[in-house]
């Protein structure tokens, strides 16, 4: 799955009217392994990158400099 999560479950609708939105929503188990452990870093990093990484694209200086401070690495930005 996406990440590492457990299970990605897909909705739609999200109170637009069904259909006309699309969500992703993803479930990690936490048994305290260090595999969950990892799972969990990973996929509560690359959630919010995405959304991230999709803002810095389109060209929001809040987004560019928030991937900057975290240390995002993404080929669009240069320096």
């Amino acid at each position: 799955c996406a990440s590492g999560a457990t299970w990605v479950s897909l909705h739609h609708g999200g109170g637009v009217g069904m259909g006309f939105s699309q969500h992703a929503g993803m479930v990690i188990v936490c048994d305290g392994t260090e595999e969950a452990a990892r799972r969990i870093e990973r996929v509560l990093w690359n959630d919010p990158a995405t959304g991230v990484m999709r803002h810095a694209d389109a060209g929001y200086d809040i987004a560019i400099d928030c991937a900057r401070e975290h240390g995002l690495n993404l080929p669009m930005l240069k320096g």
